[in-house]
């Protein structure tokens, strides 16, 4: 094992709390089913942030949209709302993040300058992770499903209840949204998907918090 908590703590220096952390989860069709999307387009149709406050509260504000309608407007408002005016929007694989809400933003022009703000406050912690930090058990991945295991051994996606990565969370959106699911099943997609993005984003405050060496009040 190697962490250099020393050096990641100095590279998270610079950023001033309130801190957010941010994932999001998305839906392609080959065929596009929504007016104004593209083939294989990657629409967002779920967020989960993590605001972190100057005195240590946290608190958690999800987005979901499983009407079946284009959810890209009102995620693209509720994200704006969740992230707050300013402190640093914490991401894990910026490039994913930063590119669809640029997406967003080219589809809605009057939500622009709002949503390339957001783009302008992110912070990935993949580098943090990648120069400072590494667990054999990882085997050579820096994802957060392999980094989050070894430095914070009491979380595991393993112990989530049906969807567990990015490719489920598609296939169980396409579930929720397709006539034929149940009332009943959807509302246990629902809970699943929640589930699943939110520790997304707590995982993130978890590594920020042992990268920086701060003491959560949990």
């Amino acid at each position: 094992p190697y962490f250099d908590q020393q050096a990641a703590a100095a590279t998270l220096a610079a950023h001033e709390m309130p801190v957010y952390f941010l994932d999001l989860e998305t839906v392609q069709f080959a065929v596009p089913i929504w007016k104004g999307t593209r083939p294989y387009q990657q629409i967002p149709f779920q967020f989960s942030v993590h605001r972190l406050s100057r005195t240590g509260k946290i608190k958690h504000q999800p987005f979901l949209d499983l009407t079946g309608s284009d959810p890209s407007r009102a995620f693209a408002e509720a994200l704006i709302a969740a992230c707050g005016e300013r402190g640093p929007i914490f991401v894990y694989n910026a490039a994913f993040e930063t590119a669809r809400i640029r997406e967003l933003s080219d589809r809605f022009p009057r939500l622009a300058s709002a949503l390339l703000t957001l783009n302008e406050r992110v912070v990935d912690l993949l580098p943090v992770a990648r120069d400072h930090y590494y667990h054999p058990s990882q085997q050579g991945s820096w994802s957060i499903k392999a980094v989050l295991p070894a430095l914070c051994p009491d979380l595991h996606y393993g112990d989530l209840d049906g969807v567990q990565d990015g490719g489920m969370a598609m296939q169980a959106y396409l579930e929720a949204i397709a006539p034929q699911t149940s009332l009943a099943r959807k509302r246990e997609i629902e809970r699943q998907l929640l589930a699943y993005c939110a520790l997304d984003t707590y995982a993130m405050v978890r590594l920020w918090a042992a990268f920086s060496g701060t003491n959560l009040k949990v």
